[in-house]
């Protein structure tokens, strides 16, 4: 065998194959860039969650609102509990089932009622309307003041609460009448 022969051959046998050496590096490099994608991933879905928890509650919350603040636009009349600051009752110059209407919100719940005539007198037979409701820090959820009724309450998320506060005035001429309503 001639001296150019052994160096062809020597190098073809270097660059045969991978060592184990080389091996191990490769897998250690792959599993760090596929520990470091899963973690991004992970992170990414766990944002998502938050997100779309965050948005289902405020679109929840102006649901609420939105009621509560067509009631005492409409209002001829209008009650809030002032010892709990939970309950308001709206009589409107709407129509039919909507022509009395009452809140509650308490802790954990928010119940809704509606009718033409007199509405249920305790608020456990009032439909639920929707959980994860909280009250903010001290602030009653219902404030009367004069013909405004400012509310203000939060509602859970996987992540931090939504708040939500808003105030109504009533825009028909109070009759001070609350019959049949209450």
């Amino acid at each position: 065998m001639s001296t150019i022969e052994s160096r062809e051959t020597s190098a073809i046998s270097g660059d045969a194959g991978l060592s184990l050496i080389e091996l191990i590096i490769y897998i250690l490099l792959s599993s760090l860039l596929l520990s470091a994608m899963a973690v991004v991933l992970v992170n990414s879905w766990s944002t998502q969650k938050d997100v779309a928890s965050v948005t289902q509650a405020t679109n929840r919350g102006q649901v609420i609102g939105s009621a509560i603040e067509r009631a005492m636009r409409n209002a001829l009349d209008f009650d809030v509990d002032d010892a709990t600051g939970t309950e308001l009752r709206v009589r409107t110059s709407l129509g039919g089932n909507l022509a009395c209407q009452a809140f509650l919100l308490k802790d954990g719940d928010a119940r809704f009622t509606t009718s033409s005539g007199a509405l249920p007198t305790l608020a456990s037979d009032w439909a639920r309307w929707e959980n994860g409701i909280a009250q903010y820090a001290s602030t009653p959820f219902f404030v009367e003041n004069g013909d405004v009724v400012t509310y203000t309450f939060d509602i859970e998320t996987d992540s931090a609460p939504v708040r939500f506060s808003g105030e109504a005035a009533a825009r028909s001429t109070a009759t001070g009448v609350s019959s049949p309503c209450w």
